[in-house]
């Protein structure tokens, strides 16, 4: 095996034996406007002829788009989810270990190589990536499990693609349960359970907080839904003020930031003697910070319409 270089994540998703040396060795060695063949993930009786080439970096995202079933969630991709790579990448202007992708009806689909795609963007880095229309659906959906090996998708992003799974169980008449999932996944039915819940109880923009998303650990997204479940107006208030407190600003490492922004999610009593609660209806809240004074207004999406909120932006507008 080629040694590890930290510009990209490898893939050697089928550990199949391609000429004298791995799929992840041929990777290494090919260049730009080679032409290769490999195995299909599928079936490695099948080969797969791919041609390498290199996307500018000013075309990544109108070029490509990502195969809606990989189960990293795109929208939770940011600077620290590729911080592994993101260095050599700039260095070097180039993901090294080229992407697989799909060309299917005009689309390039990224079927592996989703952190090297967004740390590119982020770099203004080119993509280098191998394409073919070889690929099949079935070939996809085993790339969308494998290609995340390198680093694994965050507990919530799996609890996503758990629930997909449970929803193919359930059409096929079976019932989907924890162990049935657990069956197909390859893993204990409680983590099936944990990451689920985490998924169902969560929002994405909770998990936004974070800096990234597999910063939310099993036991921090028990202690969020717990929270969420018994607490759910004061959790809202809460995710809403956390932007302006001061240790979300502060420098510090992501795993003690993780940690304080759990504990300050999760931690009521001091925060609820805080809050003066003026204002209660079907559609308006009005709260109070007893501290600071400073007040939150929550005004339900569906009375507020645009005069009213020509009316409040002139009401505020005279505040200075």
């Amino acid at each position: 095996m080629v040694k590890k270089r930290k510009n990209d994540t490898r893939i050697d998703p089928f550990s199949s034996p391609v000429e004298a040396g791995s799929l992840d060795a041929l990777l290494e060695q090919v260049n730009v406007g080679d032409v290769i063949t490999m195995p299909s993930p599928s079936d490695p009786t099948r080969k797969i002829r791919l041609t390498c080439v290199v996307i500018p970096h000013d075309q990544i995202e109108s070029r490509t788009i990502v195969y809606g079933k990989n189960r990293r969630v795109q929208a939770l991709l940011n600077e620290k989810s590729v911080a592994d790579i993101l260095p050599a990448i700039k260095s070097d202007g180039r993901n090294l270990h080229p992407a697989l992708c799909w060309i299917k009806e005009d689309q390039c689909i990224v079927l592996a190589g989703t952190r090297r795609r967004k740390a590119c963007i982020v770099a203004g880095a080119d993509y280098v990536i191998l394409q073919s229309s070889d690929f099949t659906d079935t070939d996809a959906e085993v790339l969308a499990v494998s290609s995340d090996q390198y680093i694994a998708p965050s507990l919530w992003e799996l609890g996503q693609a758990y629930c997909m799974t449970k929803q193919t169980l359930v059409t096929q008449g079976k019932k989907g349960s924890y162990r049935e999932i657990a069956a197909i996944e390859g893993v204990s039915h409680t983590a099936i359970a944990d990451a689920i819940k985490a998924f169902e109880s969560i929002p994405q923009k909770v998990l936004a907080l974070y800096p990234t998303a597999n910063h939310l650990g099993r036991e921090a997204a028990k202690k969020l839904t717990i929270a969420i479940s018994e607490e759910p107006e004061m959790f809202e208030l809460l995710v809403s003020e956390i932007n302006s407190q001061t240790f979300y600003q502060e420098e510090m490492s992501d795993d003690k930031k993780a940690l304080l922004i759990t504990k300050y999610l999760t931690t009521f009593d001091e925060k609820r003697s805080r809050t003066e609660l003026i204002l209660d209806s079907d559609f308006i809240k009005l709260q109070r910070n007893v501290r600071s004074g400073d007040v939150t207004i929550k005004i339900d999406n569906r009375v507020l319409t645009d005069k009213r909120l020509e009316q409040i932006q002139k009401l505020l507008a005279t505040y200075n």
